[in-house]
């Protein structure tokens, strides 16, 4: 990837994608920070929630454009990590409408990884196969389990 391409900075998760040990797990740290010191502070409202999850959809389509521009024939190469972002913000959602706490932040991180390394069935349908579409969706799907096992605790609670 070329460094001085806004694609490939998008790509790469503005760098985190170069990480030598576990580029997804960095990646999806480096989006938990993003989440915590840039969208956390600004949603205080449902509407800015909304906002957010708007932003997340936008955020998806920008990889399904990314992704075939920066890949350059590889399938799914661990530096691509914008699909982290996306599924890791997915995650936040819960806490971005009811909770702020870094506690939280934290178990949606921990949540997110998990459904990202163990792929439990919609998740390892997607990983299974090849496109934009399906590199996204699987940390789709990871963050979406993640999400909901998060607001079910977050009711309970």
């Amino acid at each position: 990837m070329n460094l001085k391409k806004l694609l490939s900075i998008i790509a790469l998760g503005f760098g985190a994608g170069l990480s030598p040990v576990a580029p997804g797990t960095v990646g999806s740290f480096f989006a938990a920070l993003v989440y915590y010191f840039i969208f956390s502070p600004l949603i205080e409202s449902y509407f800015q929630g909304f906002l957010f999850i708007l932003f997340i959809a936008f955020s998806f389509l920008i990889g399904l454009y990314v992704y075939p521009r920066t890949v350059e024939g590889e399938e799914d190469p661990g530096s691509f990590v914008w699909d982290e972002f996306v599924g890791m913000w997915i995650a936040c959602l819960p806490i971005a409408l009811f909770e702020k706490g870094f506690l939280w932040l934290f178990v949606a991180f921990l949540l997110f990884r998990l459904f990202d390394i163990w792929k439990p069935g919609l998740v390892k349908v997607y990983d299974s196969k090849v496109g934009a579409f399906n590199v996204m969706m699987d940390d789709v799907v990871a963050g979406a389990f993640s999400a909901v096992i998060l607001f079910v605790v977050l009711l309970i609670i």
